[in-house]
């Protein structure tokens, strides 16, 4: 008789373990399907924002040539057109030779240290493999 007390008292444990289970596996999967639809929501926003900002490059790219145009027209009303457009391509072609002096300058400056790890990594390999022979 003292072990149907306790079959007894062990089937509500058991069905409220199961319950807590049930529940502990919904709200894991509403946490999921909540986590999903954010990430496809912060996806949408950023595909939105690259088009948007492509959209505005496209746009200050074409205007470049438009800006060019206003400039020569401008010194074309002082200068002889011939001039005025010579002016423009002249100093449109310090700012490209300053703008690859400048690069230049920076990627000299810059030191590749990838290769000089990769080279101390294979001399450290090299090293611990004659130490093992």
């Amino acid at each position: 008789m003292s072990e149907e007390p306790q079959s007894a008292g062990s089937d509500p444990v058991t069905s409220v373990v199961g319950r807590l289970l049930q529940h502990i596996v919904a709200l894991l999967e509403a946490r999921v399907d909540l986590t999903r639809q954010e990430m496809r929501a912060a996806l949408r926003d950023v595909a939105i924002s690259l088009f948007l900002l492509v959209s505005a490059l496209a746009l200050v790219l074409l205007m470049i040539p438009v800006a060019v145009a206003v400039l020569v027209l401008v010194l074309a009303q002082v200068l002889p057109v011939w001039l005025a457009t010579a002016i423009v391509l002249g100093v449109m072609l310090m700012i490209v030779a300053v703008l690859l002096i400048v690069a230049r300058f920076r990627l000299r400056k810059r030191r590749l240290t990838v290769l000089a790890g990769l080279r101390e990594d294979w001399r450290a390999i090299r090293q611990a493999l004659e130490r093992q022979r």
